[in-house]
């Protein structure tokens, strides 16, 4: 696994809710997955929450965020659309 660019926990997601979405603030958070490009933590029993841990990982989100919402009317199959964004 590449090391990552950014140190990214659960510390850090607490901390990001806590200044950019205060209402999600209270929710547990637990790590699923931490892997080559993100950090994956459930929030609470309906979200996740994933945190880039490289760069490219942080590119590669930031297109999700643009096109998942677009293209999920026209695929056969049901896809996960961003519920919110945040900032680093």
């Amino acid at each position: 696994m590449p090391a990552a660019e950014v140190p990214v926990s659960v510390e850090l997601v607490r901390r990001l809710l806590d200044e950019q979405h205060p209402d999600l603030a209270d929710l547990p958070v637990e790590v699923l997955a931490n892997g080559w490009d993100n950090l994956v933590c459930r929030l609470g029993g309906k979200l996740l929450v994933r945190l880039p841990r490289r760069a490219m990982a942080a590119e590669l989100v930031a297109h999700e965020q643009r096109w998942l919402p677009e293209l999920a009317d026209r695929l056969p199959l049901p896809v996960p659309a961003p519920v919110r964004v945040g900032r680093p």
